[in-house]
């Protein structure tokens, strides 16, 4: 685990879309609703998986967990919020790779049949 990375859900930073730019004004405009709709639903999850490290981290000082089982609550969490920030960057992935336009694949034609 790098040393930067967040261990909570509740550490995590909103994501950030670039702009698109596909230089067709319509479909960035439906690109930046798609965007605008992962954002929000990326958020959720972001809230919902804090309130739950949140709620376990209650119990445990309710149940005055020992030092060993504290350990694994929090390598859970850290597991549980680089599970989540690496499917909210392969959906970013994926929503920017159909944003951009097709590429043409220029294939030699072969020679025409004699």
């Amino acid at each position: 685990m790098p040393e930067n990375a967040p261990t909570h859900a509740s550490e995590v930073q909103p994501h950030q879309f670039p702009p698109p730019n596909s230089g067709n004004a319509k479909q960035d405009q439906q690109y930046q609703r798609e965007q605008q709709q992962l954002s929000q639903q990326q958020q959720q999850e972001h809230q919902q998986l804090a309130q739950q490290q949140e709620r376990e981290h209650q119990q445990a000082q309710q149940q005055k967990a020992n030092q060993e089982r504290q350990q694994q609550m929090e390598q859970q969490h850290a597991q549980q919020t680089q599970q989540m920030e690496a499917r909210h960057e392969q959906q970013m992935q994926q929503m920017q790779g159909r944003q951009s336009p097709p590429v043409a694949h220029s294939q030699p034609k072969p020679p025409p049949k004699q």
